[in-house]
């Protein structure tokens, strides 16, 4: 399978196009090629082995044509060849590779009869060690107020000194009633978190939105932003379709928020990924808190703000409060509620709730989906599962917590599945481990948040925030849990 990293031509301002010097070479082509993104990045990092996307301008009508190769840089400071796999990777504006085994940190090349491009400083990441076949939850510093249906999105912000933050968007409050405000953590050396410090709140209240962070290493972005898509804007589920855009500082602080273009719909309990500079959304609750199954996906601009939605195909089943992830190449979409649902209501457990997992190939030269579409994984979730969380990184799934048909809720509070080079999954198992998030006095959860981020040491950390209690649907919950 490929694992993808993109780079975006169109929106970058002439500032931050990547000059380049040569001659123009036999084959005609003017002068050099321009590199304009990596991975749709213009900070790009990846893996050994992962699946790149170049993007620009002036690379030549093929490889062949244009006497082309893509330089990374090896141990020794010198080059070190990439692989092309097919002709159909190479053409004058995107180029498909993988990253060689030899390459270290440092400058990225392409080169043709025409030139060599500027050099674009490329950082060898380290793959993401992330087992949850047994999980050990250690709480940290708890929410000053109890939450559920906020939205939590991590991010590495790079500075005089690289900062990994944690941010809490709105989310409702004891008596249900949507909140405008924006918290954020710091994450220690160990993993934990600081203590939460209120920022610039949203310009309007919101419960049940999506939360993503967008940067430099995402996206064709010179600043770091925080996007607020969607969300319920009552107590009883009316949707919006408003995405907000949060400048964000060197130590996490929000200096400002604004709009950018508004989703195609009114939407809240909606699935959001980002991947090689789009955004990608699935699933969620219209009006009446009806379901759907319109997936959409929108690029990301220099400016952090958004372009045109454009319509993919829909998943297999109208679904909202879905956990929805990226691995590789392939976007998943893991179970759901099939009902007409308030978002606060825990009496969903019914027959509504989904148990499969569908998924879907992107195509790394368009960002749209391939001509298969959605497909149905032959293994199915434990449990039929809604307003639980997702997260995927490392190859792995792990689903925490949620509301399940008509089965003694909290009773499977983690499971995971691997997933596969071709998209499909392993068999899903219980997670074991005595000190779960419910032992730990966290309650069974629902209606929570849970994101990933690496602490300094680089080692990968799963975080599970806040929620319904299903003992105590009133209560809503502090405590905040990591491993």
């Amino acid at each position: 399978m490929r694992r993808l990293i993109a780079v975006s031509v169109t929106s970058l301002p002439a500032a931050l196009l990547l000059a380049a010097c040569g001659s123009s070479g036999p084959t005609g082509l003017s002068g050099p090629p321009v590199v304009t993104t990596v991975n749709g990045a213009t900070a790009p990092a990846a893996p050994l082995g992962a699946t790149i996307v170049l993007e620009g301008s002036n690379f030549g009508g093929s490889q062949a044509a244009a006497t082309g190769v893509v330089l990374f840089t090896n141990g020794s400071g010198g080059p070190d060849t990439a692989t092309i796999a097919s002709p159909g990777d190479w053409s004058s504006t995107l180029i498909v590779t993988t990253v060689p085994a030899g390459a270290v940190t440092g400058n990225l090349v392409v080169k043709t009869s025409g030139g060599a491009s500027t050099a674009v400083t490329f950082t060898l990441a380290a793959k993401v060690a992330f087992s949850p076949s047994t999980v050990a939850w250690t709480s940290t510093t708890a929410l000053p107020v109890g939450l559920s249906g906020h939205a939590v999105a991590a991010a590495a912000l790079s500075g005089p000194t690289p900062t990994s933050v944690v941010y809490v968007v709105g989310g409702a409050d004891s008596t249900n009633t949507p909140r405008d405000s924006v918290l954020y953590a710091t994450v220690s050396s160990t993993g934990a978190l600081s203590s939460w410090t209120k920022t610039t709140v949203l310009p309007a209240p919101i419960a049940f939105a999506a939360a993503l962070v967008v940067t430099p290493a995402n996206a064709p972005v010179t600043s770091s932003y925080l996007l607020a898509l969607g969300g319920d804007s009552t107590a009883s589920g009316k949707p919006v379709s408003t995405v907000y855009r949060g400048t964000l500082g060197a130590t996490g602080v929000v200096t400002a928020w604004s709009t950018t273009t508004a989703l195609p719909a009114p939407l809240h309990s909606l699935g959001a990924v980002v991947f090689n500079g789009s955004v990608y959304i699935a699933g969620g609750s219209g009006t009446g808190n009806t379901p759907v199954a319109t997936v959409y996906r929108a690029q990301i601009n220099s400016d952090g703000t958004l372009g045109a939605w454009a319509p993919l195909a829909s998943l297999p089943f109208a679904r909202s409060y879905v956990g929805f992830g990226v691995n590789g190449t392939f976007l998943y979409a893991f179970g759901g509620d099939s009902s007409s649902v308030t978002p606060n209501d825990s009496s969903s457990l019914k027959t509504t709730s989904l148990s499969d997992v569908v998924y879907a190939q992107l195509d790394i030269h368009t960002g749209n989906l391939t001509a298969a579409g959605w497909t149905a994984g032959a293994n199915k979730l434990k449990k039929a599962v809604a307003k639980h969380t997702v997260v995927v990184a490392g190859g792995n799934a792990l689903i925490t917590a949620g509301l399940y048909n008509g089965a003694a809720t909290g009773s499977t509070e983690e499971s995971y599945a691997g997933l596969n080079a071709d998209g499909t999954t392993t068999s899903f198992n219980g997670a074991t481990g005595a000190n779960t998030i419910s032992s730990a006095g966290g309650g069974d959860l629902f209606n929570h948040a849970a994101t990933g981020y690496l602490d300094a040491a680089g080692a990968f950390h799963v975080l599970v925030v806040g929620g319904d209690d299903v003992n105590t649907p009133t209560k809503k919950r502090k405590g905040v849990f990591y491993y």
